[in-house]
């Protein structure tokens, strides 16, 4: 089992922040130079467009590449308090999603 406070996580997509402080992930579907060249002309969207809920937001907006991940499942435990109850598990687990998805890296 990895220590929260081990690990750093910085974001590795773009994003977007919409109304009420949504956060709208942006993965791009082409990453090659034979792919960007070729065939993103013909696609209307270049990103895969990811939403995350209120609270995957509010760890989204603490990822700075500069919190550890136990610092940032405190922070979302003050905002949340139960409702996010076990705190580190749920933030440990979307951490490893969003690492296992090329979102962010530690």
């Amino acid at each position: 089992m990895i220590n929260m406070y081990d690990i750093v996580p910085r974001p590795c997509v773009d994003f977007e922040t919409g109304s009420e402080g949504k956060i709208t992930l942006l993965k791009p579907k082409f990453k090659g130079a034979f792919a960007l060249k070729h065939l993103s002309p013909f696609v209307k969207h270049k990103n895969y467009k990811i939403h995350l809920d209120d609270i995957g937001a509010a760890v989204w907006k603490q990822i700075d590449s500069r919190k550890n991940a136990g610092i940032i499942a405190e922070e979302i435990e003050k905002e949340f308090g139960e409702k996010v109850s076990p705190v580190f598990e749920r933030v440990g687990a979307f951490l490893q999603q969003l690492k296992t998805a090329k979102f962010i890296e530690y």
